[in-house]
């Protein structure tokens, strides 16, 4: 183990530096005075033996970062959690988020401030205490898990100098606030968002990009930023779409859902599905066949099922590989520049397909002769 050659008050400065805290903002969560952290800082006093494991705490590393004993710093540990964790994730088995999640939850015990890891824990603990998440969600440690993620998303808003975290974290209160029925809170958390949305990351490193006439950037970024943004227009889309369900306007729902694929179907080749499809949420062609079936259009709805599910069988049968790259959805160029690498086994894809054909959504259907037909395709997949 290499020692450093710096003193604590110098560490201790580097660390604040590093993490952006103000002298101020670190005496706060130590609840000590500003005048206490200038003087470590300028070597004229050092911390009481009782507030090492606090300021290591704060800094998110082991104690002997602080005696200058460790150079291994708390981000390359928590990187190392990270990844271990998600290793051990499995697409379509739950058990495996869960214990993703608890790893993740141990690091925290050991750099209980690292935002790599709150970030990383809060993500994981939304999939896994929202109903609405399908297979992901652990019903039984779901008010556990949602308390403890609101109180880390806190953390975040509360400590982060990064405005993507500190807004996801936002988002997540809207979420888990929703969820238990405390909309006052929610709406709360849903104004600190702006109004605007080009007011994005990968839209704003476009312009740097293109002023330093590098362009093949700017084309990553911009191909990012329409990536997102479709995204957030097919769930938009879901949401419009069964609120007027809901409300029993269901030639609305199904003008939204019929609108929503002629715009990806002018983006995509080939017909596409929609880009991001969700197998455990917000799939239009599902909704859009509820919405037919709602006006005895049996058999409309049958063709929405089937562009559905056809098309994932095609994709399966083509592939020669166990393992189904996402990013063989991508057909257009407004996305293909992005670095999407994801993969779907055919092993889980057949799996989610017969979900699919078991949502209760499309239940009327199960008796037409192609529906049947389409079953025992999706059953023969692997075969």
């Amino acid at each position: 183990m290499a020692q450093s050659t710096l003193s604590m008050g110098q560490i201790i400065k580097k660390l604040r530096k590093e993490r952006n805290f103000t002298q101020e903002e670190l005496a706060e969560q130590l609840n000590i005075t500003p005048q206490a952290v200038s003087k470590w800082e300028n070597e004229t006093g050092m911390p009481d033996i009782s507030q090492i494991v606090p300021i290591a705490s704060v800094f998110g590393v082991s104690t002997d970062v602080l005696f200058g004993a460790d150079n291994t710093t708390a981000d390359e540990e928590a990187l190392k959690i990270v990844q271990k964790a998600y290793a051990l994730m499995e697409y379509g088995k739950s058990d495996t988020y869960l214990l993703a999640y608890n790893e993740i939850i141990a690091g925290l015990k050991n750099y209980p401030n690292n935002m790599i890891l709150l970030n990383n824990c809060v993500g994981l603990g939304l999939s896994l205490c929202l109903p609405e998440n399908g297979w992901i969600y652990i019903p039984e440690q779901a008010e556990k898990i949602a308390s403890e993620t609101a109180r880390q998303a806190n953390l975040i808003i509360s400590y982060s100098k990064n405005i993507t975290d500190i807004m996801r974290a936002h988002q997540v209160l809207v979420f888990l606030y929703s969820s238990r029925g405390d909309f006052e809170k929610a709406l709360s958390e849903a104004r600190f968002f702006p109004d605007r949305s080009d007011f994005t990351l990968y839209s704003n490193m476009s312009i740097v990009y293109e002023y330093m006439k590098d362009y093949t950037a700017e084309i990553t970024c911009l191909c990012s930023d329409i990536t997102d943004s479709l995204q957030a227009l097919e769930d938009n889309a879901a949401r419009l779409g069964k609120a007027y369900f809901n409300c029993g306007k269901y030639s609305d729902a199904i003008e939204v859902y019929e609108t929503f694929f002629s715009i990806i179907n002018a983006i995509f080749k080939d017909d596409s599905p929609p880009p991001y499809h969700d197998f455990d949420s917000g799939d239009c062609y599902i909704l859009l066949a509820q919405a037919y079936l709602a006006i005895g259009e049996s058999e409309k709805a049958m063709t929405c099922l089937e562009n559905s599910v056809m098309y994932y069988i095609n994709l399966a049968e083509k592939s020669n590989d166990e393992k189904i790259p996402w990013k063989s959805l991508m057909k257009s160029s407004f996305v293909k520049e992005t670095n999407l690498c994801a993969y779907i086994c055919k092993s889980v894809l057949k799996e989610k397909l017969l979900e699919k054909l078991s949502a209760d959504e499309i239940k009327p259907l199960k008796e037409n002769i192609r529906f049947q037909a389409l079953y025992n395709k999706v059953k023969s997949l692997d075969n």
